[in-house]
C-alpha cells in the first residue's frame, strides 16, 4: 500500500506520503483537510503526487518511446513490478513539452528497462516526447485503488455497511454516468451498488489522481481526509474527452485556492479552441459543485469575463477550493493531443 491511515476522535485520516529526493531531486511537500459533514455530498481529489515507488530507476531519463511503451535503458527495474492493478503506478513526465503529463502504467508486465503506457487515445508515438541524450525526465509514483486509499476491514477510513443505503458513497464518474461504489461489511470487500454477491471484488478499481470523485457522507460524524503529498513542480496537463458535448471529471491539482479568472481555461495556454460565447448553450462549459448543487459557468464573449449560466454577474472572483474538482464539458468534438489537453496553472502562478 502506498497510503497510511490513522485515526483520531470524530474523525477518519487519510495520510499519503512524505517528501522524496531520489537521484538528488525534491519536491515541497503540501497538507490539505476535506470535510464532508454528515448527510452530505461533496467533490474531491488529491492535489498532490505520491511518493516515489522505492524501487530503482524510479526517477531518470526516457532513452525510447514507443507506440505503447517507453523505455530507460539503464534502468534495472523488476519485471511486473509496475503492471499490477491491485498495485497500481503512473508515470509522470517532469521536463520537456510535455511535462506535467501523466500515463498509467499497464500491460504487458513491464521489463527490466521497459513501461507500457495506456496514453488515453492520445497517440504516444506521435506526441514528440523527448528520448535519447537529450531526453525527457519522468517520475514513477504510485497510484490508488480503492482499497488502497479508502481502506478495507480494521483499516477502512469510510463508513461501510452491508446495504449500499446505510454506506458511505463514493461515486466514479464513468464517462456517461456516476459509477457507486461501498464497502460492504458483510462481504468484507468494496462493491458497486448495484452488485450481488457473485459479482466479484471491487478492491482494485483504479482511482486515478488526475480525475475527482464525490463522497456521500452516511456516517452520523463528520467524515474528515486529511492528504499529504508532493506539490507539483510543473502545470497539471490533463486529459478530457473531446467527443461532442462530453464530460470529463478533473482534478485541477491545484494545492491553493484559484479563482475562475485565474484558472482561465479560455486562454489558448490553457485548452485549444475553448468555445466562449454570449450565449451559454453555445459555449463550453465548467461545472463546480456547490456542496448541494452543480454550478454551470461559461466564457461571455461579449463582456469577456466568466458568468454563471443565468446569472449576469462578473464570475472571475469565484474561488475553487483547493482539492475541488472541476467538470469540463466542451460543444465540439476534437481530435488531436492538444484538443483533448487542459492545462491547469503551475503552483504559485
Amino acid at each position: 500500500m502506498n497510503r497510511s491511515f490513522a485515526t483520531a476522535a470524530l474523525a477518519s485520516v487519510l495520510v499519503l506520503s512524505s517528501a522524496s529526493a531520489q537521484e538528488g531531486r525534491s519536491r515541497p511537500v503540501g497538507y490539505l483537510v476535506q470535510t464532508i459533514p454528515s448527510g452530505q455530498t461533496r467533490s474531491f481529489s488529491v492535489p498532490f503526487d505520491a511518493d516515489l515507488s522505492s524501487q530503482t530507476h524510479t526517477a531518470g531519463k526516457l532513452t525510447a518511446v514507443g507506440a505503447d511503451h517507453v523505455e530507460n535503458s539503464a534502468a534495472t527495474w523488476t519485471a511486473g513490478a509496475f503492471s499490477n492493478p491491485d498495485s497500481p503506478y503512473f508515470l509522470r513526465l517532469t521536463s520537456g513539452v510535455h511535462a506535467g503529463r501523466t500515463f498509467r502504467i499497464t500491460t504487458p508486465a513491464n521489463t527490466a528497462t521497459r513501461l507500457y503506457l495506456a496514453d488515453d487515445g492520445l497517440g504516444l508515438a506521435s506526441l514528440g516526447i523527448e528520448s535519447g541524450a537529450a531526453g525527457a525526465r519522468y517520475e514513477i509514483v504510485p497510484g490508488d485503488t480503492l482499497a488502497t486509499f479508502f481502506g478495507t476491514g480494521a483499516d477502512l477510513v469510510v463508513e461501510g455497511a452491508a446495504d449500499p443505503l446505510q454506506a458511505d458513497i463514493v461515486q466514479v464518474w464513468g464517462g456517461a454516468a456516476w459509477l457507486n461504489f461501498y464497502y460492504n461489511t458483510a462481504w468484507a470487500r468494496w462493491a458497486r451498488d448495484t452488485d450481488v454477491p457473485s459479482d466479484p471484488s471491487r478492491n482494485s478499481f483504479l482511482l486515478r489522481s488526475d480525475r475527482g470523485l464525490m463522497l456521500t457522507r452516511r456516517g452520523a460524524t463528520p467524515l474528515e481526509l486529511a492528504v499529504v503529498g508532493r506539490v507539483l513542480a510543473t502545470p497539471q496537463r490533463a486529459v478530457h474527452t473531446r467527443t461532442e458535448n462530453s464530460l470529463t471529471f478533473l482534478a485541477t491539482m491545484q494545492t491553493g485556492d484559484v479563482t475562475l479568472g485565474a484558472l482561465a481555461l479560455q486562454s489558448d495556454s490553457r485548452t485549444a479552441g475553448w468555445r466562449g460565447a454570449a450565449d451559454p448553450a453555445q459555449a463550453d462549459l465548467l461545472l463546480v459543485w456547490s456542496g448541494a448543487t452543480w454550478f454551470s459557468f461559461y466564457y461571455d464573449t461579449t463582456n469577456s469575463r466568466w458568468q454563471l449560466v443565468g446569472d449576469p454577474a462578473n464570475r472571475d472572483g469565484y474561488v475553487i477550493k483547493a482539492g475541488t474538482p472541476v467538470f469540463v464539458q466542451r460543444r465540439t468534438a476534437g481530435a488531436t493531443a492538444a484538443d483533448k489537453t487542459v492545462v491547469f496553472p503551475a503552483q504559485g502562478s
